[in-house]
């Protein structure tokens, strides 16, 4: 376990900082050439696209790594049928395309629909291959394609951009990498093709598949109501402000998060009723993480104005607030995020779902008071309070339903963290007035550089590090 453990980590980090650095960079090149409106109008057609591509089978992929019965054959019937279910998704959604355009009275939503319809039917075909790599732990393999994919994807992107494709650019980005990652899964995959539409490899996943679905409809309505909202009641300029800082929030929260879950259920689904083994690691896995994103947190809000101008130019100045608020909230979004790794090691997807009804009820209440704000403000203030009150409960329901544990071993995990963030804002406040210059890279690189130093000497200080150093080797 511990081999298989640290070579996951070290390709899916590989893939994952790779990920976030052309990504990071792609946005930073369109920021410079497209408007707030643009991004506003891909936000839309993104955010519904991600809900079709949740139907299309998403959750196949780790129903697969967690049923150890299915052979080659099982998986070529799954795979016709993910491949009809996508066919018929793509055409709903296209045609969708067609309200969308009368709700925001903007024709260009039914192009956009049509050219994006052809991503779910990719995305549902990559559903078993996906799951097959997972399952039997390719990580190197998963990773590397990864990066390929994401490569092709932002040097077409950004030259379609500089051709003048405005937001078909956003569009022709996502095209190029699902396309690769489907072509390059099938070369990967060797999946024993069949006309065969028997139900019973089907019948083998759908208790898994049924309620995985179903949680991660809850997490995509919770997590996408509030810039469904803000499109239509304060419009695409606005929300593509709010998407902007929120987008920039969930960098460092997709690179943690996509570097550990991957690795985390395809080797602990094998010890799923070691009750002990699996609260171990989750109390583990938390701390550290909280003693990444805590500083993260503060250091973006401390920051926020100095990095948006940096990052995405001064047209962006709408978006500084809203970044600022949300960024408080990084913390809770990623220690909330590796929790559902968590149920679906422990085989245990209907109680998640209840876990994704309650967040769904903390969370959609607080964005729709904070639609009824009529600003970005006020939502992001509803969003990082919400999304912090989920985490506590989220946490707390797992480890007494899931993993036999209690709340105070949370607790006793978040105070080394928390009280890193306390000394670090108190440095941040005294220091940033004076670390300003007129270069915002050379600001920056002195906070940055000061706020690495009082990690460092508070992980030594503390003896954080010496404990770090011994779980990696275990």
């Amino acid at each position: 376990m511990k081999n298989e453990f640290k070579t996951g980590i070290f390709f899916t980090a590989l893939g994952q900082y790779g990920s976030v650095i052309i990504q990071l960079g792609l946005n930073i090149v369109l920021s410079r050439l497209l408007t707030p409106k643009d991004f506003g109008v891909f936000a839309i057609i993104q955010v519904l696209v991600l809900f079709f591509r949740i139907l299309a089978g998403q959750s196949i992929s780790p129903a697969i790594v967690q049923n150890k019965l299915l052979t080659n054959k099982d998986y070529g019937v799954i795979f016709n049928y993910s491949l009809i279910m996508g066919i018929v998704l793509a055409i709903f959604f296209g045609f969708f395309g067609n309200i969308l355009s009368k709700l925001f009275d903007n024709q260009i939503y039914v192009s956009l629909s049509w050219m994006m319809s052809f991503l779910i039917i990719a995305d549902s075909v990559n559903c078993v291959p996906n799951g097959i790599l997972a399952k039997e732990k390719r990580f190197k393999e998963v990773n590397l394609r990864f990066l390929f994919s994401l490569i092709a994807g932002a040097i077409v992107g950004i030259t379609s951009a500089f051709l003048g494709a405005g937001v078909y650019a956003l569009i022709i980005f996502e095209s190029i990498v699902t396309i690769s990652t489907l072509v390059l899964n099938l070369f990967l995959v060797k999946i024993e093709f069949t006309k065969s539409l028997d139900l019973q490899p089907v019948k083998s996943i759908f208790f898994f598949v049924k309620h995985q679905t179903l949680f991660a409809l809850i997490d995509y309505l919770y997590r996408n109501l509030d810039n469904l909202l803000i499109g239509i009641f304060l419009g695409a300029t606005n929300l593509g402000n709010y998407s902007k800082g929120y987008q920039l929030t969930a960098f460092p929260i997709s690179v943690l998060q996509s570097v550990i879950n991957p690795v985390i259920q395809p080797i602990l689904s094998e010890h799923e009723r070691d009750y002990d083994l699996i609260r171990d690691t989750y109390l583990k896995i938390t701390h550290t993480f909280a003693m990444l994103v805590v500083p993260i947190s503060l250091f973006m809000f401390l920051n926020a104005d100095k990095i948006i101008y940096f990052l995405f130019g001064n047209q962006w100045t709408q978006a500084i607030i809203p970044f600022a608020i949300l960024s408080l909230s990084i913390w809770a979004q990623m220690l909330a995020q590796t929790i559902s790794v968590f149920w679906q090691s422990r085989n245990l997807p209907h109680i998640q779902t209840r876990n994704g009804l309650l967040s769904f009820a903390i969370i959609g209440s607080a964005i729709v008071i904070g639609i009824l704000t009529q600003s970005i403000i006020g939502v992001a203030y509803a969003v990082a309070i919400s999304y912090i009150i989920n985490f506590f409960v989220s946490a707390t329901f797992l480890l007494y339903k899931g993993l036999g544990g209690k709340i105070s071993q949370l607790i006793n995990v978040l105070i080394q963290p928390f009280l890193l963030g306390v000394l670090l804002v108190a440095a941040m406040l005294i220091s940033n007035p004076v670390l300003s210059f007129s270069s915002l890279f050379l600001t920056l690189l002195a906070r940055g550089g000061l706020w690495l130093s009082c990690i460092a000497v508070f992980l030594v200080g503390t003896g954080e590090w010496s404990k770090f150093r011994i779980m990696m080797k275990k």
